[in-house]
């Protein structure tokens, strides 16, 4: 069942086109991850999505609702976490927890919530405005999470975050995806993208430029790192490996077809180069080749 479904969304700033023609679905139990350069428009398609600003244009459903239609009801099953944490700062944390909860009708399980702020290392009776970054990234995340929401929404979700607070972030994360919610990820650190969405979407300057199964992607797709004084281009081109990047004494490329056709050729060049390491690509090698040639496609 599609959780989100975005059909044909834009958004204009007076001239300025910031989303442009962006459809795509993300299905129920997916953890989905929403990645491209700053400014790509990917806060502006999730304050779309959330309601938060008008489209110009498409259509929007989430959790089967119509948006804005459906706004209050859709907002009270969704769990969301911006960039930049902004509550009132004079409240404490624990007024904030409840606040929430009461935004949602629930009294909240307690043994849970103090589970959250154990987890988090969170004083409850601190004033908001008082915390470091990190920990109101904390807040935030706690309050998306302690009213059960079947599809969580995170912009940039880690910034501040130690890596004990990451690594248990995630590890709820994935406990609330095997209980079949949703979680829609947008996140300049490719690493965690890559060690736990399964789909992902790649935006750029406003247009959506792919959208891979992560799971598919990288095995498919070797990437070859020769060195070496000479270095066999045309003979990689042969077997129909791309170079997408050569320095001196160093060639990297990609390569999809046959691996025998592959290594046989690695074994006739061997005594011509210094060194030879064939990886799978991974998603950062697919995020530089893709934006780089989208780039160089405007030059």
């Amino acid at each position: 069942m599609p959780v989100i479904e975005l059909n044909h969304i834009s958004k204009r700033f007076g001239k300025f086109l910031a989303v442009n023609d962006v459809s795509f679905t993300v299905e129920q139990g997916e953890f989905f991850g929403f990645i491209g350069p700053n400014g790509a428009g990917k806060s502006t398609t999730m304050n779309m999505i959330l309601n938060f600003i008008k489209r110009s244009g498409g259509e929007i459903k989430v959790l089967g609702k119509n948006v804005p239609e459906h706004d209050l009801e859709v907002k009270k099953r969704i769990g969301y976490v911006p960039s930049d944490v902004r509550f009132y700062p004079q409240l404490r944390v624990q007024d904030l927890i409840r606040y929430t909860l009461d935004f949602h009708h629930m009294k909240g399980d307690q043994a849970e919530i103090a589970r959250y702020c154990d987890l988090f290392q969170i004083d409850v009776k601190k004033k908001f405005g008082n915390l470091s970054l990190g920990n109101k990234k904390k807040i935030a995340l706690v309050c998306a999470l302690v009213h059960h929401p079947e599809l969580i929404i995170m912009d940039e979700p880690t910034n501040g975050l130690d890596p004990l607070m990451h690594a248990r972030l995630f590890r709820i994360l994935k406990e609330k995806q095997k209980q079949g919610v949703t979680i829609f990820l947008s996140s300049h650190n490719l690493k965690e993208v890559e060690d736990y969405c399964s789909k992902i979407a790649f935006i750029r300057s406003g247009k959506l430029i792919g959208i891979e199964d992560l799971a598919q992607m990288n095995k498919k797709v070797k990437i070859i790192t020769l060195k070496g004084a000479h270095l066999p281009i045309e003979q990689m081109a042969l077997i129909g490996a791309t170079c997408i990047k050569k320095t001196d004494g160093e060639a990297r490329f990609s390569y999809e077809k046959n691996l025998t056709q592959l290594f046989s050729t690695l074994s006739n060049l061997s005594e011509t180069l210094d060194d030879v390491t064939v990886t799978n690509r991974d998603l950062e090698e697919q995020f530089m080749t893709m934006y780089e040639h989208q780039e160089g496609e405007r030059l």
